[in-house]
């Protein structure tokens, strides 16, 4: 536009000064009529003639590239206008909102995606822009305050909280607010994003019931015990409070089972579980740990109060359970621990009841035993072995044998689990299951461990120097280990000292305790992955995992535990337990190992589930080293 005025403003110019050149020749004419002013006066016409004539070309110029002009100008607004209904109508097929907000021009814009999330109509909300607030499920009000705090820091938050639709229905909502600062860092500008992620909240509280809560009786399992147990350690040391551990079993529960039928033993199993949750009332929880096993944790002030709840139990069993219209009895044995008296950790308490629980069925059963160290015969083992593993390493009394990992589908060996063995000088071999967790409480496992860590590699070594190059080797790590200020170091030491290549190395951590300690372990489990050894979660499923933990976890398999493959074939619910563990490694990039595999139905059930990878003794039992390498030249392809 201003080119236009430029040469609109030329044009006049050039007319003024014809007409004036016109003018005075005109007058000169009227004074003096020459040629020569017949020839300006008749110059100046033809210059004005020719003047008229080129504006006329330039305002027809002009106009065509007007119109030019607009025609792009209407193509543009057109493509611009179909690029917006066609982002519009995406907007509105999926479940997500757009919330944007102006805090300067106070302008707000929301997409329509907002009436499928909440439920009211979008003007509701250009109507009330608290209305999103206003929805908000009372719980999570401190999330929502949180969240505000972040955003006026000029963070980018996503939150989690769940509102009301105006039917009633509860729904979650993540929200994933971008905020603008200026200069001044003020807010002056938000942009919000809103889905709806009810059915993956519905998916975790589905698995964290599975994970904490017994199918059976709909009491918390030993998963569910063990979280309980140390929020209430924690709580009674900050208000000095005593805890007690009552370890219930029932009397001769396996001869009821076998003579009226396990559905009868299930029934009874659920009339106990509400006697005991009736007895106890508010004074404790009751939790049942496995088959017909029961614990129950108790706040007192006075001894007295947990005899007198004992006895209350006790009494309660004296009369028939009615099952199906049949009377049948039982009784309970109790073993009871406290805290701090018999331990300060949840380990040792449940060890204690569990030893006092052994002395009231000495006694006769149907009775309670409060633990006492001098009349238990555990305690007495227990301090034979751990004088035991103190000599052992010395005395090259431990020995290790390997469990090949198999592709369940063509039977060859991948890899080996490296377990150990103990074959005790004066009595002969002792049970891992009761050796490595005195190991552990002792702190014996830190040398233990590196011996079998060092032993491992170097068996690894001589089978990768035969062609065996592909070939992993797994070892088993405590969390006592893992924890070990050093322990990263011992590890590159041992790798550098046998030469073993840590990408054929694969580190095996339990659940549960790594669970407790994720914080502290985290870390060193990523510098470990980014060493490019490899980590296990051994018995998945019997401890503590939560998405949240498990996707930040730097894991590359999941051993699914012995406990649930055993009942894949007669218990459905076991079946299901096993095919979402494997849906969720695979949907997660983890590789699936099924633990004790002991019959070829559990082979069928788990191939149809996707689970390629297996142990157990239906595939080999766990091997000496010369036992293995055979079936090594048997079963794996050289390289």
């Amino acid at each position: 536009m201003p080119l236009k005025h430029a040469k609109t403003k030329k044009w006049t110019c050039i007319l003024a000064v014809l007409f004036t050149l016109h003018t005075v020749s005109t007058v000169g004419l009227m004074y003096n009529q020459s040629y020569f002013m017949y020839g300006i006066d008749l110059g100046i016409v033809v210059l004005f003639a020719i003047l008229i004539y080129k504006m006329l070309i330039v305002k027809d110029s002009y106009a065509i590239n007007l119109e030019q002009e607009i025609l792009n100008h209407q193509e543009t607004y057109a493509e611009l206008e179909a690029n917006r209904i066609k982002l519009q109508n995406i907007f509105d097929s999926i479940d997500v909102a757009i919330w944007s907000h102006n805090l300067k021009t106070n302008k707000l814009l929301i997409t329509s995606g907002i009436e499928k999330l909440y439920g009211y109509p979008l003007q509701a909300f250009y109507e009330d822009a608290e209305l999103w607030k206003k929805v908000i499920h009372p719980d999570d009000d401190e999330i929502i305050m949180n969240r505000g705090i972040a955003i006026q820091n000029g963070q980018i938050t996503t939150s989690e909280y769940r509102i009301m639709k105006p039917n009633g229905e509860i729904r979650w909502i993540q929200d994933r607010g971008i905020p603008f600062l200026d200069a001044d860092n003020e807010l002056v500008d938000f942009n919000s994003i809103l889905i709806d992620i009810t059915e993956r909240k519905r998916a975790e509280i589905t698995i964290e019931h599975m994970a904490y809560y017994d199918e059976l009786t709909g009491l918390p399992n030993r998963n569910g015990f063990m979280q309980m147990i140390e929020k209430q350690i924690k709580e009674a040391d900050l208000q000095n409070r005593n805890l007690a551990l009552m370890y219930v079993n029932l009397d001769r529960f396996n001869v009821l089972n076998d003579t009226l039928g396990h559905s009868f033993g299930d029934l009874l199993l659920q009339k106990v579980a509400e006697l005991l949750k009736v007895t106890v009332g508010y004074y404790g929880t009751v939790f049942r740990r496995s088959g017909d096993e029961f614990l129950i944790l108790l706040n007192f002030k006075e001894i007295s109060e947990i005899k007198q709840k004992a006895e209350q139990i006790i009494q309660a069993f004296t009369k028939p359970f009615k099952l199906s219209g049949q009377e049948v009895f039982t009784t309970p044995s109790i073993g009871i621990s406290t805290y701090p008296g018999n331990g300060s950790d949840s380990e040792t308490l449940l060890k204690r009841a569990d030893s006092a629980l052994y002395q009231a069925k000495e006694k006769g059963r149907n009775t309670y035993q409060f633990f006492t160290e001098q009349r238990d015969s555990k305690m007495e083992r227990r301090l034979t072995l751990e004088h035991g593993l103190r000599k052992a390493l010395t005395n090259n009394e431990f020995f290790l044998v390997y469990q090949p990992l198999v592709h369940i589908g063509n039977k060859k060996i991948l890899g080996v689990e490296a377990l150990l063995r103990w074959k005790k000088e004066d009595e002969g071999m002792i049970s891992p299951a009761e050796f490595i967790p005195i190991a552990e409480e002792t702190g014996m496992i830190l040398p233990i461990g590196e011996w079998v860590l060092r032993e491992a590699c170097l068996q690894g070594l001589s089978w990768r120097e035969q062609g065996f190059s592909d070939l992993l080797i797994s070892v088993n790590i405590s969390v006592r280990q893992l924890l070990e200020e050093s322990f990263i170091e011992r590890i590159e030491s041992i790798l550098s000292e046998t030469e073993f290549p840590p990408t054929s190395l694969e580190l095996e951590i339990t659940e549960s305790t790594t669970m407790q300690n994720m914080e502290e372990a985290l870390p060193i489990l990523n510098a470990l992955r980014a060493k490019g050894i490899r980590i296990s979660v051994d018995d998945f499923g019997t401890g503590y995992s939560s998405l949240t933990y498990l996707r930040h976890l730097p894991v590359d398999t999941l051993k699914i535990d012995k406990m649930f493959i055993d009942d894949i074939l007669t218990d459905s619910k076991a079946g299901a337990i096993v095919k979402t563990i494997i849906d969720m490694g695979h949907n997660l990039d983890f590789s699936v190992i099924a633990e004790g595999i002991e019959t070829g139905e559990q082979i069928n059930f788990l191939v149809e589930q996707g689970c390629i990878y297996g142990q157990g003794y239906n595939l080999y039992k766990p091997l000496h080293a010369d036992e293995l390498q055979r079936q090594l030249h048997k079963n794996v392809v050289m390289s």
